[in-house]
């Protein structure tokens, strides 16, 4: 049987399995499906993907919008390429992107606006998909309508599909090619996915009769009708989001939950598409626990998933989840306030921590709670002051009355003497096991003055600063992680202004803006 031939009977198999409905069927067994590290990592105006050789590359909108840049990292040499200009257009305004990459190739949504400005609050009607092999050469294409979800790419790489208004995009040896397809129903986002064959899945939620939401799936090759199939999925008209991960691989859900996350996947491009890992809110065996400290889901690269809340807000319980089983462990004490009630502190964070931690304010006493899988809980006291964030989220500085704590993936817990007295000190690891603080040399001479190091036996100065000094009476400091990159808000009663700790070339340093 020549190749030809052998791809031809796989599609007709495809379409004679997809054809009709899996609602009720039993859901394949729960594999090791991906994870939060498979998506692309964000960064400030757009994403860091992982490719094939270890190298990153990283694919974003210039702050002037006008602009897709890209720029890659050697992982043999540890330097970064210069940026190179991927997308850049007379009166083409741009503001994100989105990626997947695989065997090299990368696939880019550019959400662009054909006129002058991008408006945030209105869907991009002059998007772009872009495709290259190499990361320097690109290809171009302009979408219909409106156009925003993330592309697809297939698994050598030489393919991949964007979703557009009426239909979807796809590239391959013969190019660009547009393909219309009617989704009727559709609520809100969809994904479609493409396999080295050529063959499109579109995922998309909709309402097929009164009362009855589905998952549907539209599978085809090229422009024959495409197959139908059916998939029960709670929710799958809200408004939440789908994601592709690979060409077999699907998220739904609301992916800065990991316990609002519902994975759809198949086995291969003739297996029918099925639910194979239900969001883990919704698992048997979860004590939730509602109101200030109701239950919410922490997790970390590398470790699992835990649930933790508890109903009367003293003591706090969790529950680590079985993937394997998609159930719920026995509930463990995590923390016990004894008289205080607890309230969840901050925990919106651009991108997850490389650790996994859960900020509480009970009473006046604000905790963040730590594990790692197979120890203890551990509850790290840090007074009123925030807690820091390496760039990379990898590790967390965690600052106490007389000590300072920095959690990380490969030690933990470290705690280091010296701790954060200054009404508006701000501090941020310096790896595993250091930490900066931005802090005042004295209590007359205004705020802040200088970046001190951690050392065995306290603080030492490293520098003095070069920032507008508040008076004596300021105010605090938040933190700011919702959004790239993490820095602080820093405040007195009448003014104020943002600052970042930066590293670079080893050497420690402040940069302001205003707020």
């Amino acid at each position: 049987m020549s190749r030809i031939t052998g791809v031809m009977v796989a599609l007709a198999t495809a379409a004679a399995v997809l054809t009709g409905s899996t609602v009720g069927a039993s859901p394949p067994a729960p594999a090791d499906v991906p994870g939060v590290d498979d998506l692309p990592r964000e960064i400030e105006g757009g994403v860091e993907l992982t490719l094939a050789d270890g190298d990153l590359f990283r694919v974003w909108v210039g702050r002037g919008q006008r602009a897709v840049w890209s720029k890659r990292l050697d992982a043999t040499t540890g330097v970064w390429s210069g940026r190179r200009v991927v997308l850049r257009e007379k009166d083409l305004a741009c503001g994100s992107v989105e990626a997947r990459t695989s065997n090299g190739a990368v696939a880019v949504m550019a959400a662009c606006s054909s006129a002058r400005t991008y408006a945030e609050d209105q869907a991009p009607t002059g998007s772009h998909a872009l495709w290259s092999a190499d990361t320097v050469t690109w290809s171009s294409y302009e979408l219909e309508g409106e156009a925003y979800d993330e592309p697809g790419i297939s698994p050598d790489g030489s393919r991949a599909v964007w979703p557009e208004l009426r239909g979807y995009v796809t590239w391959g040896p013969e190019g660009f090619t547009r393909h219309a397809l009617r989704t009727p129903g559709r609520e809100y986002t969809a994904t479609a996915t493409i396999t080295d064959a050529a063959q499109v899945s579109y995922l998309y939620g909709a309402d097929v009769a009164p009362r009855r939401c589905r998952l549907l799936v539209l599978t085809r090759t090229g422009d024959v009708a495409p197959a139908r199939q059916e998939v029960s999925l709670d929710d799958a008209c809200q408004d939440a989001s789908f994601a592709n991960v690979d060409s077999d691989t699907a998220w739904f859900g609301d992916f800065s939950d990991p316990g609002r996350v519902t994975v759809i996947s198949r086995a291969d491009a003739v297996s029918p598409w099925a639910v194979t890992a239900i969001a883990p809110a919704a698992a048997p065996g979860l004590d939730a626990a509602d109101g200030r400290l109701s239950t919410r889901f922490f997790t970390a690269p590398g470790q699992g998933l835990y649930a933790v809340g508890s109903a009367g807000r003293r003591v706090v319980r969790a529950q680590a989840y079985d993937r394997a089983s998609q159930t719920w462990g026995a509930p463990t004490i995590a923390y016990d306030a004894g008289r205080r009630r607890c309230a969840w502190g901050d925990n919106w964070w651009a991108e997850p921590p490389g650790v996994l931690m859960a900020a509480l304010k009970c009473g006046g006493r604000h905790v963040v709670l730590t594990v790692r899988d197979g120890t203890p809980w551990q509850a790290l006291r840090m007074g009123r002051h925030p807690y820091g964030l390496s760039p990379d989220g990898r590790y967390v500085a965690v600052p106490g009355r007389t000590r300072t704590h920095v959690i990380s993936p490969e030690r933990g817990v470290v705690t280091l003497p010296g701790g954060v007295g200054g009404r508006c000190d701000v501090v941020v690891p310096d790896g595993p096991e250091a930490a900066v603080l931005l802090t005042s040399a004295g209590r007359h001479r205004g705020w802040p003055t200088v970046l001190k190091a951690s050392t065995a036996d306290g603080w030492r100065t490293l520098s003095r600063t070069r920032l507008p000094t508040f008076p004596t009476d300021c105010l605090g400091a938040r933190s700011s992680n919702f959004e790239l990159p993490y820095r602080f808000d820093l405040f007195a009663r009448w003014t104020g202004y943002t600052v970042r700790l930066v590293e670079d070339d080893g050497e420690w340093a402040v940069r302001r803006t205003r707020r």
